[in-house]
């Protein structure tokens, strides 16, 4: 009998575009049926890529909401689209939660060995640096400072700067580079 009953409610399944249309026009009854359609392949995508549960679950809600909004405001054109969509949302907000994890991820333990630390500047001449730092443009100099001291995103300083995410990585980039070359050049161990 569960197999006629599934057979039966494949046939009258609305498709995807169905699903969008009925959606923007402020069906309650389409949204139920997306959420029923994807929340299992949310859940099972969340499991995988946030392996708990509970961010699972999450995940769920904040794709589904996403999604729905995104419908109801007619951002997502084409029924072929909305599969595309939904996923992509879902590994969106799975890299939002796993940075915001990483960041929230205490540098060390609290109970450690004061004696037993040491420094990231261990055997590097403090001098050297500073001479190399002071060789940096400003930009750059901003860049690094805003990156390892105040340990700030990408997206912030980029905001912060006015530019581009990827002129903030290309600038990084190449100050890190002009730093190296600077303390293993000719020199650096004066």
């Amino acid at each position: 009998m569960a197999s006629c009953y599934v057979a039966v409610e494949m046939i009258d399944s609305p498709t995807d575009q169905e699903l969008i249309a009925r959606i923007g026009r402020g069906d309650h009854e389409a949204e139920a049926a997306l959420c029923r359609r994807f929340a299992p392949r949310v859940r099972l995508y969340g499991l995988r890529h946030l392996r708990s549960e509970d961010r699972a679950a999450d995940l769920v809600q904040e794709v589904l909401v996403a999604v729905l909004e995104a419908a109801r405001r007619r951002r997502i054109e084409a029924g072929d689209q909305l599969e595309r969509f939904v996923f992509g949302t879902c590994r969106n907000i799975a890299t939002r939660v796993r940075q915001r994890e990483a960041r929230a991820q205490p540098a060390s333990d609290v109970g450690h060995d004061l004696e037993a630390d040491t420094s990231p500047l261990d055997g590097v001449d403090v001098g050297a640096l500073m001479r190399c730092m002071g060789q940096l443009d400003a930009r750059s100099r901003a860049v690094l400072g805003m990156t390892f001291e105040a340990e700030n995103p990408p997206e912030e300083i980029a905001l912060a700067l006015k530019t581009s995410v990827g002129n903030i990585r290309v600038v990084r980039h190449r100050a890190l580079a002009q730093l190296r070359s600077c303390l293993d050049g000719p020199g650096a161990h004066r």
